[in-house]
């Protein structure tokens, strides 16, 4: 027996593209948004880069995007972007209660961080606690550049 015409969803394709265009935009929010953290901080969102966010956004949608946001709000940027911390040359003296500009204990290098670049050609360069990496940012702007060979005597 045949359905009455008033009966038959005829929407179906129209919900159904609806649905695809509703995600997408939910994958291009969380792709935008961890983009844009990561070009201004030199970092991805609680380690997971852009891309990755975007997936996770086209996958659970609103939550998704969501997930993105909170990312980026939580996401610590660091001694160089922090201006709650002491400089990089500076460290917590034990049981003083303020900065310090004594230096380290000789053994202890300087720790893992953003430092001001040593070749004065970006505003910071990455120092992994042993040695400066390729890693630079300029005005939050994150890229690569190797560390200039030292001019010769």
């Amino acid at each position: 027996m045949p359905w009455p015409a008033e009966i038959v969803n005829t929407n179906g394709p129209v919900v159904t593209v609806l649905f695809v265009v509703v995600t997408i935009l939910f994958a291009a929010l969380a792709y935008v948004r961890t983009a844009a953290f990561r070009r201004l901080s030199g970092r991805n969102p609680w380690g997971i880069h852009p891309n990755l966010w975007l997936v996770i956004g086209f996958l659970l949608g609103i939550i998704g995007a969501c997930l993105a946001y909170l990312a980026c709000l939580t996401t610590r940027t660091g001694p160089a972007f922090d201006s709650s911390r002491p400089p990089a040359n500076q460290h917590f003296a034990q049981g003083q209660g303020f900065w310090s500009a004594t230096p380290p204990p000789p053994d202890a290098g300087p720790p893992a961080g953003w430092y001001p670049d040593p070749s004065g050609r970006h505003h910071y360069r990455f120092f992994t606690g042993h040695d400066w990496t390729s890693d630079v940012v300029d005005n939050g702007t994150h890229s690569t550049e190797p560390l200039p060979a030292p001019p010769s005597h």
